[in-house]
């Protein structure tokens, strides 16, 4: 970030909410590793629970921060990826989506703070992200919770090929965000350059 969060930003609600989701990660993945499946698929919908009332409570009471806006993505990232490397105890195809995953979000997460440092950052997550985010999680979360004996070959592929195509188009449509703050950016400096030279 450009500059260190205000402190009075650090507990508010909806952020205090970001840290019990970041929390709930490990619980997640031990419960799961005791082989407890549909109990950690419980952990991951009550994650997405605090996910939904944290977005809520900062909207109708206007907490929306600087620092909500990094660490929440953050706190959601952490759960979808915890939840892709473990279906893999389960369905060893799911490395494709942990693979797209991260090469996605770091490429995502290099350019967007570039544009940041930029001075420009995008207005919270666009549609698309959260389509994806549904997808994602909903798809993971039948992976996680049915017994090995419904999980046939046709679902799993279904699953993984409804994420990956989401997990395209999001990719393009934050590109395309990113460059025309890009182009904005531009614009600004090409602007200050002129009134300097005046």
């Amino acid at each position: 970030m450009r500059a260190k969060p205000k402190k009075e930003d650090l507990f508010t609600i909806p952020n205090i909410l970001c840290y019990i989701r970041i929390l709930l990660v490990p619980i997640f993945i031990w419960v799961f590793l005791q082989e407890w499946y549909w109990q950690s698929a419980l952990v991951a919908i009550i994650a997405s629970i605090t996910d939904i009332v944290d977005g809520w409570i900062a909207r109708k009471f206007d907490m929306i921060s600087d620092w909500g806006k990094f660490i929440d993505p953050v706190a959601d990232k952490l759960m979808q990826f915890a939840m892709l490397t473990v279906s893999i105890i389960k369905v060893p195809w799911i490395i494709i989506l942990v693979i797209v995953f991260v090469v996605k979000e770091s490429i995502l997460l290099v350019v967007g703070l570039f544009i940041y440092h930029k001075g420009k950052n995008l207005d919270g997550a666009i549609w698309c992200g959260k389509l994806c985010t549904v997808v994602l999680d909903v798809s993971m979360l039948m992976i996680i919770a049915f017994p090995m004996d419904w999980l046939t070959d046709k679902l799993v592929f279904t699953l993984i090929g409804a994420v990956l195509a989401f997990m395209a188009l999001s990719f393009v449509v934050y590109l395309n965000e990113y460059f025309k703050l890009y182009k904005v950016t531009k614009s600004e400096s090409l602007i200050e350059k002129k009134i300097s030279k005046e």
